[in-house]
């Protein structure tokens, strides 16, 4: 059972967050007693914006393995995550687990694979602070330990006090801020979507972008009032036409596209990835 009890230690951590608003350490500070709040042994701390790239704050994994995939995150992943998909939402600020929004079928995706199973990261809390309308703070946080259980309740308890600290220290947040990636974000953003319609239809593309977020055929049907046989079949049609077999190489194409696409490219980012693919299948041995 959750606990709302609290100890010294986390009125010495509040008074290092309040002591260090203002200064370079805030970031691990607010983070690192969110941290002890929910009962977690990791924590990451990003800026999520309407037209920008995420940008990292603070993590407390500093591997080699964690840091390449969270460069990936960074890049273009962070489109499939459905903490995202809840700031695009404009959700109030919240805390939530992993469990609570994400897509039925979620934790059989690879997404889930790559950047849960692979990182060792269970029972995922995310905590949501907004920054005027157009930015947000992200805070996730989880177990990378057997049997520890990452608890909501003090997070909850304690959110109007962490958001006011948030928002004394992150009194503006931009995508100015972050060197010119909002340019590259809004980019990515319609990248995503025009993502496949060189060769699918407009409902294969719709259905394939709520593939790649993490949804099973039942919730699909439910969205556009099909069967799920239906959406099954145009599932069968859309891996045919991408000369694939499985959800982990549409997202393998999807992420692999989206690296590909120059910045002035308004078309499909397949066709970068077919051309490339074509030239290092071509001269690509010539070239080693």
């Amino acid at each position: 059972m959750e606990t709302s009890v609290y100890n010294r230690s986390d009125f010495e951590q509040l008074a290092r967050c309040v002591h260090s608003i203002g200064s370079p350490d805030f970031a691990r500070d607010i983070s690192q007693l969110c941290m002890s709040m929910g009962n977690a042994g990791i924590v990451y701390l990003c800026a999520f914006f309407d037209d920008a790239l995420p940008v990292e704050l603070y993590s407390s994994r500093s591997d080699a393995i964690a840091k390449n995939m969270l460069n990936t995150y960074h890049q273009t992943a962070y489109l499939l995550d459905p903490f995202y998909a809840l700031f695009l939402q404009k959700h109030p600020d919240c805390v939530f687990h992993l469990d609570d929004i994400a897509p039925d079928d979620f934790r059989k995706s690879e997404y889930f694979h790559k950047f849960y199973v692979d990182l060792n990261v269970a029972d995922e809390v995310g905590v949501l602070i907004y920054v005027g309308d157009s930015a947000a703070l992200f805070f996730s946080f989880g177990n990378d330990t057997p049997h520890a259980q990452t608890v909501t309740t003090r997070l909850r308890t304690v959110l109007p006090l962490l958001s006011e600290l948030v928002r004394r220290h992150w009194a503006a947040l931009s995508p100015e801020q972050t060197d010119g990636s909002g340019r590259i974000a809004t980019h990515l953003n319609s990248a995503f979507l025009a993502f496949g319609k060189s060769i699918l239809t407009e409902r294969e593309c719709e259905i394939m972008r709520l593939i790649l977020k993490g949804h099973s055929s039942k919730a699909i049907a439910r969205e556009f009032n099909n069967s799920p046989e239906t959406i099954k079949a145009h599932r069968k049609r859309i891996y045919s036409k991408l000369g694939i077999g499985a959800q982990g190489e549409l997202i393998s194409i999807f992420l692999d596209s989206l690296s590909r696409t120059p910045m002035n490219f308004d078309g499909d980012p397949l066709e970068n990835y077919h051309t490339d693919k074509a030239w290092n299948d071509s001269f690509g041995d010539e070239a080693k």
